[in-house]
């Protein structure tokens, strides 16, 4: 049985003798006492925020209780009456707390009676040693407040009722909405009664103000854990002072499938967001407030680029939005990859730019012109809209935490979607992407069903991604809304020479053709003047001076060159996030590479393609057939594994960490190399026929293939030796 330490602190106050040998107070101190440890920030924050207070007059004869999650601990308060110098009645407080989320009942069965404040208390430092035992606690008389809708609940003080029935009430509520619970327990009045699942009034006086309280309350308005820290957080980040509790707030926010872009522009607007914003207002706090929108609001980054675009002084805007972004960016490092919810925020923003550049493809007067020289070659002059400018300054910008995203992030993460278009009518897909994200490719789609369809809205993305220097994106917008790619583009992707076209993302590419191609058509079709000695020499001279290529590109050449954008020192960072993401969309990419077309370039031999292609179709049924088994698992099992926390969610990630265990190969061994390359597989080959050896197969061959001996072995291996944690679990 699990051993939990029960800590405790108290509020500090400076105390005073009288004659009887009791005590008072003689004012609060400001810092607590009686503490058995160092009190975590969380709880410090949820104290901070009134997530315990009661209100003046709120504190009835009998002491009061309040019990709450607050991240990952479990905390219990007791508050009774205390008196100071002056004879005035004063709330005291004594916390008790655990680390973990589900020991309030604990706490409450520790002792008959949870002691109440006393100065002259002196804890072990240790804390108090404690054997959780759980019992189930009986509520069939409070049956229907399981069922009650309402965010919060006041039951009747007529009816007899003990804190662990309010625990054990919040608790099966909590399992229902997904959020901590919290309750409060023989209280006159509270500070924020909102703030509280369940409520036993002290007395039908106190009921009654409760539930009049309760009902002023905004009917539209949702009840949210933590409301209180995420004011806070948004509060001291748009005057600089971020600290990492208040990224950690937004972020958990973030993951909160109840808060939604309502609940932000209720909190936004009370620091005056949509004034700020309507009535052009750009004092350096307005800016900053409006850079924090559009971070929380993906939505409304084009919008507030546009609006720092209209300013008389843009580039102050741009300054002060910069000095936001420094400020999260500082301690975004510190967590990334942690903070997935935030991460992805940033990364559906930049969706809803390119989704916004599409759909607003008007330039104005206003709006300047440039030349685009790219290794000799120059394009006509185009007109470059306001937008397009301010995401070329957005994603390029130094240190700032949109370009973060675009280069570790945003970059990967649309290479593999655009692998994944051509399936995209196919269930389930399109769900498991962002409003933002599924808006961006369902525009998409008909450009790879219908191959020779173009549309010149997609210019600006071309000149966009051709500018950031990913030509791999230019091209293929180059190629949808012109028909063709500017040879230098082409040039740039291609890693073979002499053919006019290729493959990329499986959509077909077509060189721009330049005056070399003219005259080499020409020749072609024989010019009367020219022998034929004269046209090999002209031949030669037009093909030496052209720089012309064929394509045959899979995601992991796409993320190489990515990867050479991004500042050396943050890809250090995150090299471990992206090296996890790489296998799965490298093999996909390598099993969709259209072996049957000779602009395609590939390494590999055709028997061992056959070979590769036969057991990547076995991994496959295997992820499928494991997965129930790894989702039984915890994210602390899975730690005990060795899976990273950033990639707990990702079945093929895991699936392949425990067949290269059990193959004895290298941690750092790429499964998405093996499809492309002849050594590569073959080290994988050998791996699975020393490992049939060892299991006794009569015919070792180096291959698992889907349904056979070798993938049984495998799966059962995985199930009862990789997916079996230490503990048994």
């Amino acid at each position: 049985m699990t051993m939990i330490y029960i800590h405790e602190f108290s509020t500090g106050i400076e105390v005073k003798r009288t004659p009887g040998g009791g005590w008072e107070s003689g004012g609060f101190t400001g810092k607590y006492i009686n503490c058995t440890r160092d009190i975590p920030q969380q709880i410090l924050n949820a104290i901070s925020s009134g997530k315990f207070s009661l209100s003046e007059g709120g504190l009835p004869e009998e002491p009061a209780i309040v019990g709450r999650q607050v991240g990952g601990y479990s905390v219990v308060a007791v508050v009774s009456r205390g008196r100071d110098d002056r004879g005035r009645s004063l709330p005291l407080y004594r916390y008790f707390w655990c680390e973990g989320k589900d020991y309030i009942e604990a706490i409450l069965r520790w002792k008959d009676k949870l002691p109440v404040f006393d100065p002259d208390n002196k804890p072990p430092s240790t804390g108090h040693r404690l054997n959780p035992d759980s019992q189930t606690v009986q509520l069939d008389k409070f049956r229907e407040y399981l069922h009650d809708s309402s965010p919060t609940i006041v039951i009747s003080p007529k009816k007899r009722c003990q804190p662990l029935i309010l625990n054990a009430i919040a608790k099966e509520r909590a399992k229902k909405q997904g959020e901590d619970y919290s309750w409060a327990y023989n209280v006159a009045a509270l500070e924020n009664p909102w703030y509280f699942q369940v409520i036993y009034p002290a007395s039908s006086e106190a009921e009654a103000l409760f539930k009049e309280v309760l009902a002023r309350r905004p009917r539209d308005s949702v009840f949210i854990s933590g409301e209180g820290e995420i004011k806070t957080a948004i509060k001291a980040i748009i005057k600089g002072r971020v600290k990492p509790e208040h990224i950690n707030n937004l972020q958990i926010a973030l993951a909160n499938p109840k808060v939604d872009d309502k609940f932000w522009n209720k909190l936004l607007d009370g620091q005056a967001a949509s004034k700020a914003y309507k009535d052009k207002i750009y004092s350096e706090t307005m800016v900053m407030l409006l850079t924090l929108k559009a971070i929380l609001i993906p939505k409304f980054l084009p919008d507030f680029l546009m609006w720092m675009q209209t300013a008389p002084k843009p580039d102050d805007c741009w300054e002060s939005c910069h000095k936001l972004q420094a400020s999260i960016l500082a301690e975004y490092k510190k967590n990334t990859p942690s903070l997935p919810s935030l991460t992805r925020n940033i990364n559906d923003g930049i969706y809803s730019l390119l989704s916004r550049l599409i759909t607003t493809p008007k330039s104005s007067q206003s709006d300047s012109k440039i030349k685009h020289k790219l290794r000799g070659l120059v394009h006509s002059t185009v007109d470059i809209p306001q937008l397009v400018k301010a995401t070329q300054s957005l994603l390029n910008e130094n240190d700032g935490l949109w370009s973060l995203v675009y280069y570790l992030y945003f970059a990967k993460d649309l290479a593999d979607s655009l692998t994944q278009i051509p399936d995209l009518w196919q269930p389930g897909i399109i769900t498991d992407y962002s409003e933002e994200k599924a808006e961006f490719l369902t525009h998409l789609q008909p450009f790879w069903k219908y191959p020779r369809k173009t549309d010149k809205k997609y210019l600006p993305l071309a000149q966009l991604f051709e500018e950031l220097s990913f030509p791999h994106f230019a091209a293929i917008f180059y190629q949808i809304s012109t028909g063709n790619v500017p040879q230098n583009i082409f040039n740039q992707v291609s890693p073979k020479r002499g053919v006019k076209k290729g493959t990329l993302f499986e959509m077909t590419l077509i060189r721009q053709k330049g005056w070399g191609d003219h005259l080499h058509s020409a020749l072609d079709a024989g010019i009367d003047f020219v022998t034929e000695n004269l046209r090999l020499i002209i031949r030669g001279m037009v093909i030496g001076l052209l720089l012309v290529g064929g394509i045959g590109l899979t995601t992991i050449g796409i993320i190489s060159l990515i990867a050479n954008q991004s500042n050396k020192a943050l890809e250090a960072r995150m090299d471990e996030k992206i090296a996890t993401v790489t296998a799965e969309s490298k093999s996909q990419q390598t099993s969709k590479t259209d072996t049957n077309n000779p602009e395609t370039l590939t390494d590999i031999s055709d028997e061992n393609k056959g070979r590769f292609h036969r057991t990547n179709e076995a991994i496959k049924a295997m992820i499928t057939n494991l997965t129930p088994d790894i989702n039984k698992l915890t994210p602390e099992q899975l730690t005990t594994i060795g899976i990273r926390d950033n990639v707990q969610d990702n079945q093929m990630y895991i699936v392949l960490f425990c067949v290269k265990r059990r193959l004895e190969l290298e941690p750092e061994f790429q499964y998405g190399e093996i499809g492309k390359d002849n050594e590569r597989w073959q080290e994988f080959s050998d791996a699975i026929r020393k490992y049939q050896e060892a299991k006794g197969a009569n015919t070792p061959d180096g291959v698992i293939d889907e349904g056979g001996r070798t993938q049984k072995w495998l799966e059962e291996d995985i199930r009862n030796q990789c997916l079996n944690p230490p503990d048994g679990g």
